[in-house]
């Protein structure tokens, strides 16, 4: 299965320092339900089940189940805190599923549930982990009532608790066998899912939020075109949610030959090595279609300058020759290095550069590029010697790509906006940045 995925392809952003600290990604909480729309859920079953109003996530019909399909991690989660607020109706039955995957029929078969039941005719009781260890009787919770309820997996340790009172405290055994019927019940990873237990049921949820206790995993692809090593890799360092390996490609690709074992959240492409074999193009689009995020950087946009695909992926192409790209004719594309470039926000709201001031990066410039229409624009400068566009986002449902075309050498990695673009680009690929 491809794990928690995310590509950054970052090509050239200046962030101004200073102005850029989230209270929410500071605290570590990312919200998984925007109180509004069910954008980033997918209900199995009946759809119908799951609705939202004035705020809440209201749970009311036959069974069905809805799992967290959003940009965070690449819905799959290991070690981490959920907290949400619940309220049970009278005779009401729900659950909070972690660590399970998404299927279309029946009750999930992958993953542990926390309880949610407060006055239902079963036993087993809110701030219980269903069928490992439960909570007989008499629940923490009242019918009516808004109770929050923090679920945190850190290992194979699991506790829950409902208003801070902690209801479940449980580490899985070494020699642990999962229940009759539960085969799936075990520590793994996975997503998060919400459960709808039967028409006469009505629960409202809301306030659903996940801290990640593990760093965003980052592979950093090169080849194909020299750089300064070590003052490049300083960008990510220093960072305690962002974990980087190198993956320097001596074939032109061969990261993406076999991805059974990807284990990933984010990969920055700082390569332009040019083969890439079909088995590897489809590896590649199918991590971008299960979630990943795309950052490219600098000379990525001449990288795989052949494959169609991928100018469309990135949202650019640097022609390395004279060609025709959708019926215009390009030639090939020009570059100098050691320029002053003054780099203007376009777009002031988006997390990536919310906050950011103008600024100048002495870096290199790039023109004759080709770009895609729909790219949503970020950053442009007005270099006489470089195309006007330096950073962008492509439209994508399943996965999020960035593209910042500065960052040619130690000058430019030298510069405090453009580490601090590098790193809010990783964080909004990988989901974590919104």
């Amino acid at each position: 299965m491809v794990k928690r995925t995310a590509i950054l392809l970052v090509v050239g952003t200046v962030l101004a320092a200073g102005a850029m600290a989230q209270t929410n990604k500071d605290e570590g909480w990312i919200p998984l339900f925007d109180g509004k729309t069910l954008n980033g859920w997918k209900a199995s079953e009946k759809e119908g089940t799951f609705s939202v109003k004035d705020g809440q996530l209201v749970v009311h019909g036959p069974r069905s189940h809805l799992y967290y399909v959003g940009p965070v991690r690449h819905h799959n989660f290991k070690n981490f805190e959920l907290r949400a607020d619940v309220m049970t109706m009278p005779g009401a039955n729900s659950g909070i599923y972690f660590h399970t995957q998404f299927q279309q029929d029946d009750w999930p078969s992958k993953g542990f549930e926390c309880q949610v039941n407060t006055t239902h005719s079963d036993p087993k009781k809110t701030g219980g982990l269903y069928n490992i260890k439960d909570v007989m009787n008499d629940a923490p919770s009242k019918d009516g009532e808004w109770f929050n309820y923090d679920i945190k997996v850190e290992g194979k340790h699991v506790v829950l608790k409902v208003d801070g009172k902690v209801t479940t405290d449980w580490t899985q055994p070494e020699d642990f066998v999962p229940p009759p019927g539960n085969p799936g019940r075990k520590i793994d990873q996975g997503t998060i899912a919400i459960q709808g237990h039967d028409p006469k049921s009505l629960i409202y949820f809301k306030n659903i939020a996940i801290r990640p206790l593990d760093p965003i995993k980052v592979v950093v692809v090169t080849g194909g075109h020299e750089f300064e090593h070590d003052p490049f890799f300083k960008l990510f360092q220093g960072y305690s949610d962002v974990k980087f390996v190198e993956a320097a490609q001596k074939d032109h690709s061969e990261l993406f030959e076999d991805i059974s074992n990807w284990d990933y959240d984010a990969i920055v492409l700082y390569n332009m090595s040019q083969n890439i074999a079909p088995k590897r193009q489809e590896n590649f689009k199918k991590l971008l279609a299960e979630g990943v995020g795309l950052v490219a950087l600098h000379h990525s946009e001449g990288a795989f300058n052949t494959w169609e695909d991928y100018r469309q992926i990135i949202g650019a192409r640097y022609p390395l020759k004279d060609q025709t790209i959708d019926g215009r004719q390009f030639a090939t594309g020009t570059y100098e290095h050691d320029n002053d470039l003054n780099i203007k926000v376009v777009d002031r709201e988006h997390p990536i550069t919310r906050g950011l001031s103008e600024f100048t990066i002495h870096d290199e410039v790039y023109k004759g590029i080709w770009f895609a229409k729909d790219n949503h624009v970020l950053l442009t400068t007005d270099h006489p010697k470089n195309d006007a566009t330096v950073c962008w986002t492509r439209p994508s449902s399943t996965h999020r790509v960035v593209f910042l075309q500065l960052g040619h050498d130690s000058k430019a990695y030298a510069n405090p906006n453009y580490r601090e673009l590098v790193v809010r680009s990783i964080r909004w690929a990988a989901g974590d940045l919104n």
